[in-house]
């Protein structure tokens, strides 16, 4: 009973801290979600025998990035991914907060590792192109930015 007492009241905290807190982003004005906010559904948890622990460690890296506090909160998926190497989208998560953190070349690679991982899921993996396409954009990387284009405008059919 205490447990649940605890997840109840760090969701409640959450939602607070969202409400109040506002972050500085990169945004992707062609990506409707990004102008949003960073939370996507495709970074949704489907079944998993670990999802309460993984659950509760995403809940804590969203809290710390409602907070700004983007290192920490990459810890947090670091620490997801001990635990499901192959979660495609905590990769996409640690693609997102590198671009935040002024680290394209990093959200590239997280992108595309999520990407590999994300097979049957073009939303994710859409998700993760408009990532590779901002990042490129910050590395005037013109050749990886129409490729992004290109691979965004095919998942769009799925």
């Amino acid at each position: 009973m205490h447990r649940y007492l605890q997840y109840f009241l760090l969701l409640l905290l959450a939602l607070f801290l969202a409400a109040c807190a506002s972050t500085d982003k990169v945004v992707d004005e062609s990506f409707p979600d990004e102008a949003g906010n960073y939370k996507y559904d495709a970074w949704h948890l489907s079944g998993s025998s670990s999802s309460d622990a993984i659950n509760l460690l995403l809940n804590q890296a969203d809290l710390l990035i409602e907070n700004n506090e983007y290192n920490a909160a990459a810890d947090k998926l670091e620490r997801v991914l001990r635990i499901k190497p192959d979660y495609a989208p905590a990769w996409s998560r640690l693609s997102w907060l590198a671009l935040q953190m002024g680290s394209a070349k990093r959200s590239v690679q997280m992108a595309k590792r999520s990407n590999s991982l994300a097979g049957g899921d073009p939303e994710l993996q859409s998700l993760n192109w408009t990532f590779i396409r901002s990042a490129s954009k910050v590395l005037n990387d013109e050749k990886t930015y129409d490729q992004a284009n290109q691979k965004i405008d095919s998942l769009k059919a799925f």
